[in-house]
């Protein structure tokens, strides 16, 4: 059974990749899980088990055919309305409310700032410290120096300071700006400045994952824009990205060599068995998970967090592993996610859901054009199946505020609401 994901997502990217004349946003999508499908197999036929994060081991593995079905299918349900664009047949992004659009990319370099204003002083520090220590300090608890310094600020600049997550849509933004609207170099400097904000955060818990994050979306949206920049912005994007590239993958390195080069499997090892457990996981969760206490507060965070005064956090995280009888903060697919939380039919109704929702956002397929609006919520859906491969991503309550920016968006382009 190890081998049929990877044969199946193998096969449905080069499909994809003849339908669509070329790389698409669908094609990188399973070709994502193809590869981390080949990282299983890896882990299984070099006995990478029972660590970095795989909570089978070589003695109790089941990878039986149900699990196996549902895993390929709603994963193909869930990229199957992003294969309905094609790249080349889109002509133009357009906006019938520029007014909102640059009020929403100004909101964000806003927010940027703020983040930065809390940041600057600890980076460099940071970074030419223990980053091991760091991320162990995070763990247990010890607050980074900017989460301090947040804590001194007054209430509505905390408040604002939430919205730092929906700084990631300052990315389709910047493409956007600089592929179809005319505005100077400064301000699509500030909107690439803006974008990175998150990654910058995630250097005070010496965290990887935000930096692998927008690596995945950075290559989402010059994917999707590619054809639309000129060759002078090609030129420009590619000498200003270098050093960002080179100094991300630097940090991500040394992250990942000062908390795993020890281990018996090595940086490498620990690298393979982190992208290619989520099927293996997947299928753990079927096959041990009690699925009899129903939670949403990774589905529902906002609802959870204001009603319920309960958030996805490491505590809450270690209970619900303490009833589970093995620990849940692993890679499992984001459907994986979902079914832990939901139960399997609770899964198979979410999947769905999105499946609806994101064919009501395309529409119909080889679309012509796209409003801002449409590809702001296409791009905020695709990170669902993209950064899926690890786990759900909005799970955390602050990326309803970013969801709720999104929703502006779509609905003021929809119903072509002009200010």
């Amino acid at each position: 059974m190890v081998f049929v994901p990877f044969i199946f997502f193998t096969l449905l990217t080069g499909y994809w990749w003849k339908k669509h004349q070329g790389l698409d946003v669908c094609v990188y999508m399973s070709a994502m899980y193809a590869i981390t499908s080949l990282l299983c197999v890896l882990c299984v036929t070099q006995d990478m088990l029972d660590e970095g994060g795989i909570l089978f081991d070589r003695y109790d593995i089941e990878l039986s055919f149900i699990p196996t079905v549902l895993y390929c299918a709603f994963l193909f349900l869930g990229m199957l309305p992003f294969s309905m664009v094609y790249k080349n047949d889109v002509k133009t992004i357009y906006t019938p409310n520029p007014v909102i659009v640059s009020g929403v990319s100004w909101f964000l370099i806003a927010i940027a700032f703020l983040n930065f204003y809390l940041v600057a002083d600890s980076t460099i520090e940071i970074l030419s410290g223990d980053l091991s220590t760091i991320r162990g300090n995070h763990y247990d608890g010890i607050e980074s120096p900017a989460m301090v310094k947040a804590e001194s600020m007054p209430f509505i600049l905390r408040f604002l300071y939430y919205f730092n997550i929906s700084t990631l849509l300052a990315l389709p933004l910047f493409f956007y700006y600089i592929c179809f609207e005319k505005k100077p170099w400064w301000f699509n400097t500030l909107l690439m400045f803006a974008s990175l904000s998150m990654p910058l955060a995630g250097i005070q818990s010496a965290d990887r994952t935000e930096m692998v994050f927008y690596g995945i979306m950075f290559i989402s949206c010059i994917i999707f824009f590619h054809r639309f920049m000129s060759q002078k912005a090609k030129r420009v994007m590619r000498w200003a990205m270098l050093p960002v590239a080179i100094g991300m993958v630097t940090y991500v390195t040394a992250v990942t060599v000062s908390r795993f080069g020890k281990n018996d499997t090595g940086a490498t090892g620990n690298i393979v068995q982190y992208a290619g457990q989520n099927y293996l996981n997947f299928c753990f969760f079927w096959e041990k998970a009690h699925f009899d206490q129903v939670t949403a507060e990774r589905e529902m965070p906002l609802t959870y967090h204001y009603a319920f005064h309960i958030d996805n956090d490491d505590y809450r995280r270690s209970v619900r592993s303490g009833k589970q009888g093995f620990f849940m903060s692993v890679f499992a697919s984001y459907i994986g996610d979902i079914m832990l939380d939901l139960s399997p039919i609770g899964m198979i109704i979410w999947c769905l859901l999105f499946f609806v929702i994101t064919m009501v956002v395309i529409k119909r397929p080889h679309r012509e054009e796209l409003s801002v609006g449409e590809y702001i919520a296409f791009f905020a859906l695709s990170v669902i199946p993209l950064f899926g491969i690890f786990y759900y991503r909005y799970m955390a309550f602050p990326y309803t505020f970013m969801m709720a920016i999104v929703a502006l968006m779509y609905i003021t382009d929809k119903y072509k609401i002009e200010l």
